[in-house]
């Protein structure tokens, strides 16, 4: 995809600050583009609800690709991702939703250290706050 077409999309749904400088191989990558947790909770819930006018097969296609795990009472969807400097991984991601049968709760967790931060460490803090607040 070209740079052209990722601001286009980027512009369309105001995804964070939508700065692509740092090029087509590394701005998501602790580069340009930035987005504060209550943004990306935001673009995900607008995401949910195809507030975006996106094709709806193409919404469930991504709903498909992040489904992790069902339970009797829940589903659990999600992303991480992992920001890494000179080798360190400095900054981890876990975004994504639970669908309980009254109820979606989106979530957003950012965690940044000169190392060691990871999104597999907070997908684990997110899963703990779930299970702690009874929503997973």
């Amino acid at each position: 995809m070209q740079i052209k077409n990722i601001k286009t999309y980027l512009d369309k749904i105001q995804y964070g600050n939508q700065n692509l400088s740092g090029g087509i191989e590394d701005y998501w990558l602790e580069s340009s583009l930035k987005i504060s947790p209550i943004e990306q909770v935001q673009i995900l819930k607008d995401f949910y609800t195809n507030q975006f006018g996106f094709d709806g097969k193409n919404i469930q296609l991504i709903k498909d690709a992040i489904k992790l795990e069902t339970t009797d009472s829940a589903t659990l969807y999600g992303k991480t991702g992992t920001g890494t400097v000179n080798g360190e991984n400095v900054n981890g991601w876990f975004i994504g939703y639970v669908e309980t049968r009254n109820h979606t709760y989106f979530f957003a967790t950012n965690i940044e250290s000169d190392h060691h931060a990871s999104g597999s460490i907070a997908a684990e803090l997110t899963n703990s706050i779930l299970h702690d607040k009874g929503i997973y």
